[in-house]
C-alpha cells in the first residue's frame, strides 16, 4: 500500500527523492513539481500546493495546508495550520493551529504555543512579516504585515502587533514602525 501511495505521488509529477524513507498518506494532495526530501512524513488529511520542498526530516499533521512555493525545512513540525505561497519555514519549527500569510519567513526555532491547558489557540501572522529566530507565540495573537519580530521575542497571548512593527523582547514591545 504504502508504495503504490509513493507511486501515485510520482504519477502526478511530485518528486521524492528517497522513497524508501518517506511516508506519505495517500489521503493527500501534492501539487506538481513539489519536491519532499527524505525522512519526511506527510501524514493524511494534508494539502501541499505545487513547486514546494518539503524536508528532510519534516512532519506534516492533519488538517494543515501549504499554499504554491512553500519551502518546508529539516525538523520542521505542522498541524492544522494554513500557510501561504512563498513562505519559508526552513529549520527546528513547531508551527500549530496557525494561519500564515504569503511570503512570510520564520526564523529556526520558532514555536506557536498553542495550547493554554483547555483548548487550541490560532496564531495568525500576516504577510511579508519576518519572524526572527526561537520566537515564541503565546496563542491567540496576531502579528501585522510587514511586521519584525527580533530574535527570543516571546510575544504573549491576546498580543496584536501592528502592521509593519518592530517588536523585541521578553515579553515582546514594540522597538519601532517601520517606514
Amino acid at each position: 500500500m504504502r508504495n503504490r501511495a509513493l507511486k501515485k505521488f510520482l504519477d502526478d509529477g511530485v518528486t521524492i527523492i528517497d522513497p524508501l524513507n518517506t511516508y506519505i498518506d495517500i489521503a493527500c494532495t501534492i501539487g506538481r513539481d513539489t519536491v519532499i526530501k527524505p525522512y519526511t512524513i506527510i501524514e493524511k488529511n494534508v494539502k501541499i500546493g505545487a513547486n514546494c520542498t518539503i524536508g528532510p526530516f519534516a512532519r506534516i499533521r492533519p488538517g494543515t495546508r501549504l499554499s504554491d512555493r512553500v519551502e518546508i525545512g529539516n525538523f520542521v513540525e505542522l498541524t492544522r495550520s494554513d500557510i501561504g505561497s512563498g513562505t519559508k519555514i526552513k529549520h527546528h519549527s513547531y508551527v500549530g493551529d496557525a494561519v500564515i500569510g504569503k511570503n512570510v519567513n520564520i526564523g529556526a526555532g520558532t514555536i506557536t504555543a498553542n495550547y493554554d491547558g483547555k483548548k487550541k489557540n490560532k496564531t495568525i501572522i500576516k504577510d511579508d512579516a519576518f519572524i526572527g529566530s526561537g520566537t515564541i507565540f503565546i496563542a491567540p495573537l496576531t502579528v501585522g504585515k510587514g511586521a519584525i519580530t527580533g530574535a527570543g521575542s516571546v510575544l504573549t497571548k491576546k498580543t496584536v502587533v501592528p502592521h509593519n512593527s518592530i517588536v523585541v523582547g521578553v515579553p515582546a514591545r514594540i522597538l519601532k514602525k517601520k517606514q
